[in-house]
């Protein structure tokens, strides 16, 4: 039968890693944000090599499931580091890496796939009569990227921008699998404690509800003070 003590402690006891839950969600928006831009750049500007790179590393990201790509980065990238400091020389023994920063690199690395996509997307949004004016006055690239096509593209992002928050935060819940504690995590090892498990699991969605409504009402918000401005 369902407790409602046992929810509200419950409740309680996953609210408490919450903050750390949410701190890993915006470093995993923020690396794949910013590697996205890169990868989006890479294929708006046709560079040559990087472009046929970038276009089968978003393949393969794209088409390989998150939880396989964590085990695979689980057993092989503290190889791949120890390999790298190895070859400069740097005494550190990378087999000891945090899975913490492994989660981050794994499911940083997925969304940078799709969030290039996104930035693409923003990036062809902006009219590029604008473009040309700006480099009819003499504009540089720089100066034309950030003063005219960013800014704009930002706005245009800001929907999408949300969707990939709540689907970093959502990803963390497989940090479990390699004994990082989310808000995920911290459920299940409550309802083991008990054998309280529906109550667990019904705290934890309604605490991603709950995270789901803000992020959406917020972006909301904020994109239409920015469009009014």
């Amino acid at each position: 039968m369902f407790d409602l003590a046992a929810s509200y402690e419950m409740f309680l006891g996953i609210l408490g890693v919450l903050p750390e839950t949410l701190l890993i969600a915006i470093t995993i928006l923020v690396l794949s944000t910013l590697l996205g831009v890169v990868l989006a750049l890479i294929q708006q500007y046709k560079i040559p090599v990087l472009v046929q790179l970038t276009k089968l590393f978003k393949l393969f990201l794209r088409g390989t499931p998150m939880v396989v790509f964590l085990y695979l980065m689980y057993y092989a990238l503290p190889a791949i580091g120890q390999f790298i400091v190895t070859l400069l020389g740097i005494d550190y023994n990378m087999n000891n890496m945090s899975p913490l920063v492994i989660l981050i690199v794994t499911v940083s690395l997925t969304l940078s796939a799709f969030q290039s996509e996104i930035i693409r997307g923003s990036f062809l949004a902006v009219d590029p009569g604008q473009i040309e004016a700006a480099q009819s006055l003499g504009y540089s690239f720089s100066q034309t990227f950030t003063r005219i096509v960013a800014p704009q593209a930002f706005v245009h992002a800001i929907p999408d921008f949300a969707n990939s928050f709540t689907v970093a935060i959502k990803a963390t819940s497989l940090g479990f699998l390699i004994t990082v504690i989310d808000i995920f995590a911290q459920a299940k090892i409550m309802a083991a404690q008990n054998f309280r498990f529906v109550e667990a699991f019904m705290m934890v969605a309604l605490i991603y509800w709950g995270i789901g409504i803000l992020i959406t009402k917020f972006s909301d918000r904020y994109e239409n003070d920015v469009r009014i401005k």
